[in-house]
């Protein structure tokens, strides 16, 4: 019996290779502060797992992402996930009292892929 599974996957077998690699990064956004996180600019690929910390113990935080104009608010000392997302771009304002941290697992861009440029 072979350890691994032969099968072909979207069109390609995995190994080594062809599977990327997840890295973590963290972010910590300062107190009273808008800080922007854009992926592909700073880390060179997508985030596709986040946790967000609230290290403010007496004011809500707010965050966007993909620039998509609907922030979600953060209450004091919680933590909210994106999961199974792609994340080019994240948008922080904590609170007065206390940092927001930012743990993300980001897939790296592959060679070929061309570079986002993001019109503001």
């Amino acid at each position: 019996i072979m350890p691994f599974s032969n099968n072909i996957v979207n069109n390609y077998q995995l190994n080594s290779g062809n599977t990327p690699l997840l890295y973590p990064v963290r972010v910590i956004c300062l107190a009273g502060v808008t800080t922007g996180v854009s992926f592909p600019d700073q880390f060179l690929g997508r985030a596709i797992s986040l946790k967000i910390t609230n290290n403010d113990a007496a004011n809500a935080a707010t965050y966007d992402y993909n620039l998509n104009g609907q922030p979600q608010n953060l209450a004091a000392s919680a933590f909210s996930t994106i999961d199974n997302t792609v994340v080019n771009y994240l948008t922080i304002i904590a609170g007065a009292a206390g940092t927001v941290l930012v743990e993300a697992q980001v897939l790296p861009a592959s060679r070929s892929e061309v570079p986002i440029e993001v019109q503001v």
